[in-house]
């Protein structure tokens, strides 16, 4: 073979390695790496029992991350918020509730938001014996939280306030408490609280157990039911200097969520195997499968938009606050990184994917 040919042929190699992105590359130690000259190795945050954060561990067990070439490792950042876990550094990377989020980064919270995950996941909860058959029915009541800042305490003020009741912090017309998650069942059956507002799988399971009736259901109670409730972040530093990463991470958890929504029986499975969460796999299934497991970056964003901009109507967020500005610096879109994907790994084009999947 010619010498020019020679030539030819090694730069066409390397200019397809340049177009490709983040391709799956080894290391001497045989460790995934990013490629495309980032070594950086994203510190992903992950907590025990958390029953919908099956596209990220999936992402991290099946190989998803590994694929996409991300060179990672996995941070339990224990009893911490992850929201402070992600101020100190400790993690850089991770999935949870956009309500409890938004609050955060009003206030200087160093993320951006790349990817809504799927729909679903908390409850309103009471007692069969309450007499309390309606959202509206909660006027002058107490609800149990796990936080007053929290995802599960944002669903029930929206709520709330669509109802017409004053949830306002000087003259709110409700009671927020906050009670542990794992205790808040047992504060609703002796009579601590009204109601509790729950995520899984502890409202579900508690649902089952003791017979609570269900006011709101974020998988099925409209709007929320047409809104991603859980969405994929990164720091703002790996955003803006290891932006090849942050794109093969969102491929990797939209690519995990889509494979959950046709595998929730192996995905409860592995979840417990994995130390993940606890629970019997057969409901933890039937849990998962209330929820849509189809991922869209679009989505994620619609989310984003929607809860901040109910959150600054009922005076969670600041009225000063410039609620497009907040949200261009908290979200990104990659160009390398489709809408979403079907469980087959083909990608879907960013057209209509999140009324396709919440309508």
């Amino acid at each position: 073979m010619k010498l020019k040919n020679i030539i030819s042929i090694i730069l066409t190699v390397f200019i397809f390695a340049g177009l490709t992105g983040c391709g799956k590359t080894k290391t001497a130690d045989n460790t995934a790496s990013a490629g495309c000259g980032d070594d950086y190795v994203l510190k992903i945050g992950e907590a025990q029992g958390a029953l919908c954060h099956a596209p990220l561990q999936m992402a991290m067990e099946l190989g998803y991350l590994d694929e996409e070439g991300v060179n990672w490792e996995r941070v339990d950042f224990g009893k911490g918020d992850i929201q402070s876990a992600l101020g100190a550094g400790t993690i850089d990377a991770g999935f949870g509730l956009v309500g409890k989020f938004i609050q955060p980064i009003e206030n200087g919270l160093n993320m951006v938001i790349t990817s809504g995950m799927h729909t679903g996941c908390t409850k309103i909860l009471v007692r069969a014996d309450s007499g309390i058959n309606s959202i509206a029915d909660l006027k002058g009541k107490t609800i149990g939280v796990s936080s007053l800042a929290g995802s599960e305490a944002v669903t029930a003020k929206r709520a709330l306030y669509a109802e017409g009741i004053n949830i306002s912090a000087d003259s709110s017309e409700v009671n927020f408490v906050v009670y542990g998650t794992n205790d808040q069942p047992i504060a609703l059956l002796n009579g601590a609280v009204d109601a509790i507002a729950s995520p899984d799988p502890v409202a579900s399971t508690s649902e089952a157990e003791y017979g609570f009736v269900t006011l709101l259901d974020t998988a099925v109670t409209e709007p929320y039911a047409s809104e991603y409730c859980c969405v994929s972040f990164v720091s703002a530093e790996v955003a803006e200097e290891h932006p090849l990463v942050a794109a093969a991470f969102t491929r990797g958890v939209l690519k995990a969520s889509a494979w959950v929504s046709e595998h929730p029986k192996e995905t409860a499975q592995k979840q417990i195997e994995s130390k993940y969460v606890s629970g019997d796999a057969d409901f933890n299934a039937s849990v998962l499968s209330s929820y849509k497991f189809i991922p869209s970056v679009q989505g994620g964003y619609d989310a984003l938009v929607n809860v901040s901009k109910d959150l600054q109507k009922i005076g969670v967020l600041k009225a000063a606050t410039n609620i497009d500005e907040m949200i261009e610096r908290s979200f990104a879109f990659f160009d390398d990184v489709p809408d979403s994907y079907t469980p087959s790994g083909e990608k879907v084009a960013s057209s209509n994917t999140a009324a396709d999947c919440c309508s």
